[in-house]
């Protein structure tokens, strides 16, 4: 079965008050965006579409060159994005990703766990969820008997409602078919006038349709960034993965808290990072290095047996 992707970047993020759109700021060293996008790929993802659209042209030029690109020209809404890419991916079988473009913390493995819930299911549409406080602001899942029957915004939550821990991440696996039938059916009669695409979920069901959730342990994940505090936060997450995954594999990061290194690095086994280190771009560490105290490599290739220290590299082979 093919296996597509949209991925929502469109929104202007106003709260980073910043010129850029949102999904074009960086965590470790590489535009959200480009996070969601490499994760797409590692998975094996037959065609990506992103929604572009404040300043759109900047989320373009980051992207590869076989990745999709629609124009939104008004945000009208979550729902009204997604038939944007219907241009695309309309008539096609298969199933289809909705991913949101600031959550660049979502994980190859993650997507994986929700395509593998999709097809075990016999679903036309799985909810990607968490379990949350009962004050955290985000829509509940209506889940009845493992069929997800709705999804309440949580300002519109009813008062027997309001216990329900199972929250919605926005992430979703839909039957590509079924989905670009049920948001044709979309109203934007709502207080925002908008088109949501949570309202698919309540079309699928009058259709009597199966629709099934996936549930996952951190919400870290697939939260969206919205301000500099929770790029900070992000950035520091995801070091932290990374760092911890070096370690296992045999490298020595000795103080992870002061290190940084991108998603795109390779390390051999053996070497050292010490502290004050930040590793980005393509950059290759070989076995058996010494790396740092302060040192800043970029797109640097460093062979066996090597040893730096306070030194700042760019494009450079040693």
């Amino acid at each position: 079965m093919k296996i597509y992707a949209v991925v929502l970047a469109a929104g202007k993020g106003t709260r980073m008050k910043s010129d850029k759109p949102k999904v074009v700021h960086e965590v470790l060293y590489k535009p959200m965006i480009n996070h969601v996008v490499d994760a797409l790929k590692d998975l094996g993802v037959d065609e990506i579409v992103v929604v572009v659209g404040h300043e759109a042209e900047q989320v373009k030029a980051l992207l590869p060159e076989d990745v999709k690109t629609v124009y939104q020209r008004e945000q009208l809404g979550t729902g009204h994005a997604v038939l944007c890419a219907k241009e695309v991916l309309g008539d096609k079988e298969g199933m289809t990703l909705v991913l949101n473009g600031d959550a660049p913390l979502v994980q190859k493995s993650t997507l994986k766990g929700l395509i593998d819930t999709f097809k075990a299911k016999a679903s036309k549409a799985t909810v990607m969820t968490a379990h949350c406080d009962t004050s955290v602001a985000y829509g509940r899942i209506i889940n009845v008997d493992g069929q997800v029957k709705g999804i309440v915004e949580f300002k519109d939550l009813a008062e027997d409602q309001k216990d329900i821990t199972e929250m919605n991440t926005g992430e979703y696996c839909f039957d590509n078919q079924a989905l670009f039938n049920a948001l044709s059916q979309v109203t934007n009669n709502n207080a925002q006038n908008e088109y949501y695409l949570t309202d698919v979920i309540g079309i699928m069901n009058q259709e009597g349709l199966p629709i099934s959730s996936y549930e996952i342990d951190d919400f870290d994940e697939v939260g969206g960034i919205n301000d500099r505090v929770a790029l900070v936060e992000a950035t520091k997450t995801l070091a932290r993965r990374i760092n911890h995954e070096w370690l296992l594999n045999g490298v020595t990061v000795i103080d992870p808290d002061q290190t940084y290194i991108g998603t795109d690095v390779t390390i051999g086994t053996n070497t050292v990072i010490e502290p004050g280190t930040i590793i980005k771009g393509a950059s290759v560490i070989g076995e058996n290095c010494h790396i740092g105290p302060f040192v800043e490599l970029d797109h640097v290739h460093i062979s066996d047996h090597s040893e730096v220290k306070f030194q700042s590299l760019k494009d450079k082979t040693i």
